[in-house]
């Protein structure tokens, strides 16, 4: 019995006789006033579960399965809404969020397998996927931005003073330079700033200012923190060739 026989069935079963939905049903059986989520029959034959204006679900006489949220497949509701209704009449598939390579996006578990969630996709009743199979994205580090951004602290002479003024670093009153750390590290008309920089990275919190204890063991280690935490952020989002999980 494939998800086109039972949303025939379940219409049958469940329809309103009167009202705004007559001639729909719930697709929650048990929750008839939740109206905004429903099983309708097409124009064309096909049988459709329908969110609100999203057809969640369209199902074909052959078996097949188109999915579509008209771009809320991040929506919590959305995707509790999808999974019910896959689990109900088609036997399995959910929306997850997928991390892979260090970006966050939304799957679709299908048959043990992840897919990359698209509107349009299309199954076949056993689950297979038939439309395009989209590849995942990875956030990965930006070597170009980064290696960029190592020469220009160098250049300015901001790496060459570090281990004097880290030396030289005592508690901070203030913990704002008024400009960011990269344009102040990078820059040497900044270089008055950049006392103010190495106490911070020298005593970055209440804890150690109170116990007037340097965060690092040495200014190599300090050095090395810092530019880490600039360069976390210089990523770039890249296509892989990776299309299941």
């Amino acid at each position: 019995m494939n998800a086109h026989t039972k949303l025939t069935m379940h219409l049958s079963r469940h329809m309103y006789k009167r009202g705004q939905f007559k001639g729909d049903a719930p697709a929650d059986c048990g929750r008839r006033a939740k109206t905004h989520f429903r099983v309708v029959k097409g124009n064309g034959g096909q049988m459709i579960v329908r969110m609100h204006n999203a057809d969640l679900i369209t199902a074909y006489e052959d078996g097949r399965i188109k999915l579509h949220t008209n771009g809320w497949h991040t929506s919590r509701t959305t995707r509790d809404c999808m999974g019910e209704a896959l689990a109900n009449f088609f036997g399995w598939g959910y929306l997850c969020t997928t991390r892979y390579r260090g970006y966050s996006q939304t799957g679709i578990r299908m048959n043990g397998k992840t897919y990359r969630y698209y509107d349009g996709m299309e199954f076949n009743a056993e689950g297979a996927l038939l439309s395009e199979a989209k590849v995942f994205t990875a956030k990965i580090t930006d070597r170009e931005e980064t290696s960029e951004f190592r020469a220009d602290i160098k250049a300015s002479g901001f790496v060459g003073m570090f281990p004097i003024l880290y030396h030289a670093a005592e508690v901070p009153t203030q913990t704002w330079y008024g400009h960011p750390t990269k344009k102040v590290m990078s820059c040497d008309y900044h270089a008055n700033d950049w006392p103010g920089v190495v106490a911070l990275v020298k005593y970055p919190s209440y804890y150690y200012r109170a116990k007037n204890e340097p965060r690092h063991r040495n200014h190599k280690d300090a050095l090395r923190a810092l530019v880490a935490s600039i360069t976390k952020n210089m990523t770039k989002f890249v296509d892989t060739d990776v299309t299941v999980l």
